[in-house]
């Protein structure tokens, strides 16, 4: 690694698997204080000794998104540890694949909660801090999705909340301008997940046919480390990264 966040101060959301924890190990890697935060302590606590074990600097915070106190108490935590913050990572989120007709509201409700409204209170926390501290200014990094450019059949509130993370991230960059803030988007494409190994995908790599390629988290993650390494001028707004034969979204429609 070439250490290209030496020293910076990153929380990282849904960081005990998939693409968050890929994140987080690959932030710690390259020289980031990095708090890792989910729901799962025990989980949470191996990705932090993993960590630390090659040399990085983590500090597990369990918390559950969907409660603003616990977000609160999350952001004030890190800050007193570290003094500042300089990238925020929302990953934190749900998949969802029900027909429309039948979308209970409390299945709607709950998908909005972690998908959207969880990355709206983490990104309301970063920026007071980020506008407060000195030197100013920092990074919110947003993990969205290739079903935010082309839906995947029966899956209504993650698309919605899919689509919403784009124009957030739209609307964040514009406002955080005055305070130096800079907000990415990162769509990835099929990635190994809790998602993808729920439909029997347990390893990235190729799979039956050139059609069934699975990303690793790091793939992503390399994405996220440039967006975060960028110079403060700079903003790679947005990027869709996605295995080169995934029909599913070149070809869908």
């Amino acid at each position: 690694m070439t250490r290209q966040l030496q020293n910076k101060v990153a929380i990282v959301t849904g960081a005990s698997n998939g693409i968050g924890r890929a994140i987080a190990e690959t932030f710690a890697a390259e020289g980031a204080k990095t708090v890792l935060v989910a729901r799962r302590a025990d989980l949470l606590a191996e990705v932090e000794a993993g960590i630390k074990a090659k040399g990085g600097e983590a500090l597990a915070v369990p918390a559950d998104l969907t409660k603003e106190d616990e977000i609160g108490a999350l952001f004030d935590r890190a800050t007193k540890i570290y003094g500042r913050l300089d990238a925020l990572v929302n990953n934190a989120g749900i998949a969802t694949n029900l027909n429309t007709e039948d979308i209970t509201l409390q299945y709607w409700n709950e998908a909005l909660a972690i998908n959207i409204t969880a990355a709206f209170l983490c990104s309301r926390a970063a920026i007071r801090i980020m506008k407060a501290q000195t030197p100013q200014g920092g990074r919110i990094i947003n993990i969205g999705s290739v079903s935010a450019k082309t839906p995947r059949p029966d899956s209504l509130p993650y698309t919605v909340t899919k689509f919403g993370l784009q124009g957030m991230t739209h609307q964040l960059t514009m406002d955080g301008r005055k305070h130096g803030i800079v907000a990415s988007i990162i769509h990835p494409g099929a990635t190994l997940s809790s998602f993808t190994t729920r439909r029997g995908r347990a390893k990235s790599g190729p799979g039956a046919t050139a059609d069934d390629y699975v990303m690793a988290g790091e793939d992503v993650a390399k994405v996220a480390v440039l967006m975060a390494a960028l110079p403060g001028e700079v903003n790679l707004y947005e990027a869709t990264i996605l295995p080169n034969n995934m029909k599913s979204f070149i070809g869908r429609g």
